[in-house]
């Protein structure tokens, strides 16, 4: 796959001065200057103040609309969080993502802040593409109707209490069949990918991501025997409120968040679209686990 238009997605908390955003677009300005590339770097409208008041150039700025459908590969300076921010519309256009890490840990990205010029490998062919799982979520009303909101997800839906530190009353239902009833803080539904985040934190199993399945674990439940369960990929899950006396919030990739009303079900099942995810380096899942949280 050629990549000649080349997204630069930058993280404003992260690289409040464009420094990281700068060397990046460099990089790639020089890369096509030397190669004769026929290389173009595009960035969202909303950042050209930004950019231009630090001198980088070189680069086009489209409406982020047509910044997904013109461009061919999305470079994400930042997290995880970052990633998740751009992954739901960069699956829709199927562009592959690749991840520079700013953040902590940075499960998705796959290289470091300093380690720009192993972005060489997008252009040589030394990288594969990896397509990870994500999850439709959409809320269905008392009355069977849809809500307003329905979205994909790379990593998890959460449903949780509100500001009170209350339990909360869930029914957990798969394929039409009533699983079990939860009283706890919350539950979550992760994805492979997902299960390295909040799942993991909350003592959900670690999933490898070439695995479809989807993971459910609640968040501190007051109950001996609850534990995570794992889902086919080809399930249907339904997890209905029915917490009388509690606000409770859908939150969708820690990026969206819906209050539900009594009775309401989140409907979560596999969904048709991927992130594709670029991998220049060469190490196993695992590799990064050990690397990222082991205290080995």
């Amino acid at each position: 796959m050629i990549f000649n238009n080349i997204a630069v997605i930058p993280n404003e908390k992260k690289d409040p001065f464009f420094t990281n955003t700068k060397n990046l677009a460099n990089y790639l300005s020089e890369k096509a200057d030397k190669s004769g590339e026929n290389i173009r770097i595009y960035a969202d409208i909303v950042h050209q103040e930004k950019f231009c008041g630090r001198n980088i150039n070189k680069v086009n700025f489209v409406c982020e609309n047509d910044l997904y459908k013109t461009c061919n590969l999305l470079i994400v300076l930042g997290g995880d969080g970052t990633i998740l921010k751009i992954a739901s519309k960069a699956s829709v256009f199927n562009i592959p993502v690749i991840g520079v890490n700013l953040g902590r840990i940075g499960f998705m990205s796959d290289i470091e802040v300093d380690e720009i010029n192993l972005l060489d490998g997008l252009f040589s062919g030394n990288y594969k593409i990896e397509e990870r799982m994500m999850i439709n979520v959409e809320i269905i009303k008392q009355n069977g109707k849809t809500a307003e909101y329905a979205g994909s997800a790379l990593n998890d839906a959460v449903i949780t209490n509100g500001a009170l530190s209350r339990l909360i009353e869930i029914d957990l239902v798969c394929d039409n069949i009533k699983i079990t009833h939860y009283r706890a803080d919350g539950v979550i539904i992760a994805t492979p990918t997902g299960s390295t985040a909040y799942s993991m934190s909350a003592g959900g199993p670690v999933i490898d991501p070439n695995i479809e399945c989807f993971c459910v674990t609640p968040i501190c439940p007051h109950s001996f025997i609850n534990r995570p369960i794992i889902f086919s990929h080809d399930s249907i899950l339904e997890v209905a409120n029915r917490s009388m006396n509690s606000d409770v919030y859908l939150t969708v990739d820690g990026q969206i968040n819906v209050k539900l009303d009594v009775n309401d079900t989140v409907r979560i099942k596999k969904s048709k679209f991927v992130t594709k995810l670029i991998a220049i380096k060469k190490h196993g899942f695992f590799d990064v686990i050990r690397a990222k949280i082991s205290d080995n």
